[in-house]
């Protein structure tokens, strides 16, 4: 795997695997499945955004994992967070747009750092 991350800090997936890539077929129409997800470039569904501004203001603070934070919808919450005076804590193997406004910054693979922060002691 890492052979396959570049130098800013993004995996290069070669052409072929992303050329094998499968939708999966909805098992009722047969039509594409799209995931809950937000793709880049599209937008965040406005019930989606006023769901997480109400999980963060219930929240006791944030963490990131795995996010360079370049795109708003996932930057505006770091900044939330930070006007609500909860902590932000980020995990990225690179420098993420939220860098300033972190309270904790951990550069690492998330891969090595989650396992550790659910360890049992």
């Amino acid at each position: 795997m890492t052979d396959m991350l570049r130098p800013d800090g993004d995996v290069d997936i070669p052409q072929a695997a992303i050329d094998a890539f499968v939708v999966p077929p909805c098992p009722k129409c047969g039509g594409n499945l799209k995931p809950r997800i937000v793709f880049f470039g599209d937008n965040v569904p406005l019930k989606t955004i006023e769901e997480i501004v109400h999980w963060n203001c219930e929240s006791d603070g944030l963490l990131v994992l795995g996010s360079s934070l370049l795109v708003f919808s996932g930057f505006r919450l770091v900044v939330q967070t930070k006007e609500l005076g909860l902590p932000v804590a980020i995990v990225n193997i690179g420098p993420t747009r939220g860098d300033d406004y972190a309270d904790l910054k951990i550069s690492a693979k998330c891969g090595d750092i989650i396992p550790r922060l659910f360890a049992t002691r």
